[in-house]
């Protein structure tokens, strides 16, 4: 049995800056002349991008970047991150230089253009027949010379350059970071009219196949394309999973967490029929500047669908009392902290916790706003928050990180646990072996 070799940490750093230099070139803006032509391929490139994932996909996901700055909490980070407010902390100021030294050199803001971007994985690489067998794609509307110009100047404020091969007969350009050492799995990425692709470089070939339809890709009536259009009209990341070929490939697994689920709610052993799910999906829909978290599971039939669908009923009915006792000791933990803030010195401390004791508030009103039904062969939960709520949760969530940010500044110590800086890097953690693991 061949025993996997653990990535350094340069290997792991190259590929997350090539996975994230990829992703803001393919958002690149179109040029100014031939504006009319640029849109429509960019339109041409989104409606096919699904049918560019390998054919036997077993996980698709799509982030639509359009949904996500439309959304008000999202607009307000981007400007956070670009425009950092007087006494920011180093690592948002470094980060805000780092945005405007990537403006500059591309002589536009990228995050500015990103279309949607699709991520699909192939059966072989769940099945350990292929580590290379993922496809990801990002719509834009850029030419490929402006693409590529862009991805090279950002690779030069990285301190990396760019290799260009010919694959297919199609540029490809492959990144090169200083002291790393060349290997097939290294991503690349092609710029074509109105997309990007980025693979690893032992599957390019394949993906070119699909990104040219020179080979059938993912057939748009399939099981994982119908799940994501069935999981919202608004969706700003969604995901879908051929769950019975992952049950294929991991049968005990999955029998083995539905048994559990089972043994630990026996007043629910229609949860069992978990087996029997053949699609699921998750999305995060942003509707009137509220969320919408959807999860389904679709079934063979209603009549599989229908007695589940009862058991999850059952199942959060149940459970819900004791959700909301572990949010209320949650919160106590919480108003310990916040008697021991004046200690620390931290600034407008009470306002801060204010702040999160509201998101306790809202934690629990979700708990009651979960709705979980029946739709033909399928089983749905559903969570709204209102646009009110989500204000709540983000505002939490900046206390939160200015609470940490003041502790460091006071303690030195506690940083690196609550997100602070000047704490010693830590390891990162890998994926269970056995696993499919997807470099960027």
């Amino acid at each position: 049995m061949t025993r996997r070799r653990k990535r350094s940490p340069v290997a792991l750093n190259k590929n997350v800056m090539v996975g994230l230099v990829s992703v803001v070139v393919a958002g690149s803006v179109a040029a100014v002349g031939g504006t009319g032509y640029w849109m429509w391929r960019k339109n041409r490139s989104a409606s096919n991008a699904l049918s560019r994932m390998p054919p036997n996909s077993f996980v698709v996901a799509r982030v639509d970047l359009a949904q996500l700055r439309a959304f008000p909490p999202f607009a307000e980070l981007r400007r956070t991150v670009t425009h950092p407010a007087p006494g920011a902390g180093a690592q948002e100021t470094a980060l805000s230089r780092q945005m405007q030294d990537v403006i500059a050199r591309c002589t536009f803001d990228p995050l500015d253009r990103v279309g949607t971007l699709f991520v699909g994985a192939d059966r072989d690489l769940l099945a350990g027949r292929s580590a290379s067998a993922w496809v990801a794609s990002g719509a834009h509307t850029a030419s490929p010379a402006q693409a590529t110009q862009c991805f090279s100047a950002v690779m030069q404020l990285s301190r990396g350059s760019v290799t260009t091969t010919q694959v297919n007969g199609h540029a490809v350009l492959t990144p090169v970071f200083r002291g790393a050492t060349a290997s097939p799995r290294d991503p690349s990425v092609h710029f074509m009219a109105g997309s990007a692709v980025v693979a690893e470089q032992a599957y390019m070939p394949t993906a070119l196949r699909y990104a040219y339809l020179e080979a059938p890709g993912l057939n748009l009536s399939s099981p994982l394309p119908r799940m994501i259009d069935r999981l919202g009209a608004q969706q700003a990341v969604v995901v879908a999973v051929d769950v019975a070929a992952v049950r294929a490939q991991n049968p005990r697994t999955i029998n083995e967490f539905a048994d559990d689920l089972v043994r630990a709610n026996p007043a629910s052993a229609d949860l069992t029929l978990a087996r029997q799910m053949e699609t699921g999906g998750l999305a995060l829909n942003v509707v009137n500047a509220g969320l919408e978290g959807v999860a389904r599971g679709e079934f063979a039939s209603a009549t599989v669908a229908r007695p589940f669908t009862a058991a999850m009923q059952s199942f959060w009915t149940a459970r819900k009392a004791e959700i909301v006792s572990t949010i209320g000791e949650a919160q106590q933990g919480i108003g310990a902290m916040r008697a021991m803030a004046g200690l620390t010195g931290g600034r407008d401390a009470g306002e801060r916790f204010d702040r999160i004791d509201a998101a306790f508030g809202v934690a629990r009103a979700a708990v009651d706003q979960v709705r979980i039904t029946q739709d033909d062969r399928s089983a749905v939960v559903t969570i709204t928050l209102t646009p009110a709520q989500v204000t709540t949760l983000v505002n939490a969530a900046r206390a939160a990180r200015d609470i940490a940010s003041d502790v460091g500044r006071m303690t030195g110590g506690l940083p690196g646990l609550l997100g602070g800086q000047g704490q010693p890097e830590r390891p990162v953690p890998q994926a269970p072996a056995g696993l499919p693991q997807i470099r960027f």
